[in-house]
């Protein structure tokens, strides 16, 4: 028997209930990783640091993320789903009560790496619980409806969080995603039936899976496929800035366009990845590489670039759903630690895209050449793709489909 028949005589109204708690955490989560980005400097004045070092906080809690995550969750073994998702979020409430009372940037990055470390597992508990939730044939919708938290989180809740940090002090931010994560802890406990994890897959079974080439290649389209995204969005401001010509004010307006683009692009993504999700998949990266490189000439022209950023905020955020659904079809039995690894890639791609994006600007390219360079980058998440599909379809051939796709998604 499987989880999500586990889950078939549930009411509507309860399956819809639990997944609002989960998006809401994932919003609170999500909020909290991007808080402290706009609040640097605050943070700096009072804590007697250096900027830079400031930004540890940003670093420390992606690196937390990255190598917290799946080494916790296959430790979690086959503890109740719910459990495990009560414990952790616990854990990330500690954290951030840590950062709301420290009184030290030295207590201040510990908080942050507590609930780092909690990040990863709950992320990837709760792409699979929502797959699991979902009624046959909707479980796109269903990530794609938990994954929208994360978006909201980018489009209101860190700008929100800035502002608040800004007026009332920036520990104030901390207290209200504390809060928000308690009542959210409460609902899971109440409200969430009873979610037993995957069966039948012992730790050295889950190990072998993921550690499988085709489920690595796999990881390594999510790191290409976001690290694009985040090689030109990481530095989006001073291009609308100093070469479209906007003003400061202006910029943060645009970031809502892309913002209102991106929470589209989820639920669409999510919608036609339930019907066809490697054409899906497909769709949305070549318009996220096509979109970039668009933005490198419609950047000169204030109303070109505006219609660029908001078809990038579409398909950046289409391929998400797709991603997600492609990892758990091929995880087999190790769903948990799979999601969660898939968790570690996007953020390992966040990390690698700025990382290139800085490369591009220090370079004689400069800042102009960052679009079309992260437009490259995905380029390379596309020809992963292929390869994949190529791997499945030669597998299929062999009559060796140990963990093939859904036949919806052929």
């Amino acid at each position: 028997m499987t989880d999500s028949q586990d889950f078939s005589n549930l009411s509507n109204r309860r399956r819809m209930t639990a997944l609002i708690l989960l998006t809401l955490t994932v919003f609170a989560i999500g909020t909290a990783e991007l808080l402290p980005m706009g609040l640097l400097l605050p943070i700096a004045t009072e804590t007697k640091v250096s900027i830079s070092t400031t930004g540890m906080l940003v670093t420390g809690y992606a690196l937390g993320v990255v190598i917290g995550g799946p080494v916790l969750s296959a430790l979690a073994g086959r503890l109740p789903r719910k459990t495990v998702l009560s414990v952790f979020l616990l854990v990330f409430i500690i954290g951030s009560i840590v950062c709301t009372a420290a009184p030290s940037y030295g207590l201040l990055l510990a908080g942050r790496v507590i609930s780092s470390l909690a990040h990863g597992t709950l992320f990837g508990m709760i792409v699979v619980t929502a797959k699991n939730l979902a009624q046959p044939g909707k479980e796109g919708k269903s990530i794609a409806l938990v994954g929208s938290g994360l978006t909201v989180s980018v489009i209101l809740g860190a700008p929100l969080g800035t502002l608040l940090g800004q007026h009332l002090g920036w520990r104030f931010p901390f207290l209200v995603i504390s809060l928000l994560s308690a009542a959210a802890l409460l609902g899971i406990m109440k409200q969430l039936p009873p979610l037993p994890r995957s069966k039948g897959g012992s730790l050295k079974g889950q190990l072998r899976i993921v550690s499988r080439p085709d489920f690595l290649l796999v990881l390594l389209i999510t790191i290409f496929g976001t690290g694009g995204t985040f090689a030109g969005f990481t530095y989006i401001t001073p291009i609308l800035e100093r070469i479209t010509g906007f003003s400061s004010d202006s910029v943060t307006i645009i970031l809502l366009v892309f913002g209102a683009g991106s929470l589209l692009g989820n639920i669409a993504g999510g919608s036609l990845a339930d019907k066809r999700l490697v054409p899906t998949l497909f769709g949305g990266l070549i318009l996220l590489a096509v979109s970039m490189a668009v933005f490198t000439w419609s950047s000169h022209s204030k109303a070109a670039a505006v219609i660029s950023v908001f078809i990038w905020g579409v398909a950046a955020y289409s391929i998400i759903p797709a991603l997600n659904m492609l990892v758990l079809n091929k995880a087999g039995d190790a769903q948990e630690l799979a999601s969660t690894l898939n968790i570690s890639a996007f953020n390992l791609g966040n990390a690698i895209g700025a990382f290139i994006g800085g490369l591009v600007i220090d370079s004689t390219l400069g800042l102009a050449a960052v679009p079309w360079v992260a437009s490259v980058v995905t380029l390379l998440g596309i020809v992963l793709a292929i390869w994949s599909v190529i791997l499945e379809k030669n597998r299929k051939c062999d009559r060796l489909p140990e963990y093939p796709f859904e036949n919806r998604t052929a």
